[in-house]
């Protein structure tokens, strides 16, 4: 999961094929100049998007984060609206809003989960998801409540789509914190969540919580999604100013709490972010030992699936595996979607 630095310090992106970005930053010295150079990146990033088929498509399903305070109040926060608001008006608030499907996510046991299930059923919303902490595990292991989730059918494919955050006033402030100098590493990192990848761009675009946090790509059994241009850093790492923020480009891999009947959706993930990783990787003219965790950075228990099983090694050898040859058609499309101006 990614985390960055707010601008007080609490902790919580057309350049030609195969290039690396050199541009000079001028954030401390003329912010302004800085916002300018992040708004006209971020036109021209919009302007690519509407040449990208699919990628105003919606998410499918409404993704939700539940949330219950100290005090006992229960929230919830709607990713693709930013709504928020009591959670006994949520049945009411996804109905108005036409969404027919959820997925839910909490961190917390203290909800009555039963009785929120059945208010959304009898609203005539289905819940393929609802993510809670299980009892007796670390954090990062959640159950479904809900389901039943998708099969596993087909083979597994990546598309690559660029849906750059909004620009608005909060977002430079929060999420686009200023031009790379130059790209030197890729991090990987894990979710820690069921939600797929444009639910995740939803999440970063609508959050309104004074958290600077935001990354590059998120990416899930399908899809490879573009969230900031590769021209400007992120919020991820949890370093502040330091090289996992301001030298590495932010690739968030979805999905990692699904286990058991629906692991799959993981798997094909964490395939679909090596595809990506060595895209990158060939675009910024980097190799695969310039790949790092999450965890490299802070010390932070991420990408925690990959940790889990002691994989990074192996998923850095098949990158390097896939360097070591041309690119492959899946890689070719991602390389495409990378130089698109």
């Amino acid at each position: 999961m990614a985390n960055g630095n707010d601008r007080s310090g609490f902790a919580f992106s057309p350049s030609p094929p195969y290039s690396n970005v050199n541009l000079t930053r001028n954030g401390n010295d003329n912010p302004e100049g800085t916002h300018q150079m992040i708004r006209a990146i971020l036109a021209a990033g919009a302007l690519a998007c509407l040449t990208l088929a699919g990628a105003a498509e919606p998410a499918g399903a409404a993704a939700v984060a539940l949330s219950r305070d100290k005090a006992g109040n229960e929230t919830f926060f709607i990713f693709g609206t930013g709504r928020t608001g009591a959670l006994e008006n949520l049945p009411a608030e996804l109905k108005k809003s036409g969404c027919r499907e959820a997925d839910l996510s909490a961190w917390t046991n203290a909800i009555d989960y039963e009785k929120l299930l059945a208010s959304l059923s009898e609203a005539g919303i289905r819940v393929p998801r609802c993510y809670v902490p299980e009892p007796g595990k670390a954090a990062h292991f959640r159950k479904n409540l809900a389901g039943p989730e998708p099969e596993e059918s087909g083979e597994r494919s990546v598309v690559f789509v660029r849906a750059l955050i909004e620009d608005n006033e909060y977002n430079r402030r929060h999420k686009l914190p200023g031009p790379f100098k130059r790209v030197k590493y890729i991090t990987i990192h894990n979710t820690a969540e069921p939600f797929s990848a444009r639910q995740e761009r939803d999440r970063v675009d609508f959050r309104r919580d004074g958290m600077s946090v935001s990354f590059h790509f998120a990416v899930d059994e399908h899809e490879a999604v573009q969230i900031l241009p590769l021209a400007i850093h992120g919020w991820h790492a949890g370093d502040g100013r330091g090289p996992g923020n301001t030298e590495s480009i932010g690739v968030e891999i979805c999905r990692s709490q699904c286990r058991g009947p629906a692991d799959w959706q993981y798997r094909r993930s964490e395939a679909n972010a090596e595809i990506l990783a060595s895209a990158l990787l060939r675009h910024f003219r980097l190799t695969a030992a310039d790949l790092r965790m999450h965890q490299d950075w802070t010390g932070k228990y991420c990408p925690h699936r990959i940790l889990e099983e002691n994989r990074f090694e192996s998923f850095r050898s098949r990158v390097s595996a896939r360097l070591a040859n041309p690119p492959d058609e899946e890689e070719q499309r991602l390389l495409a979607g990378l130089t698109r101006p």
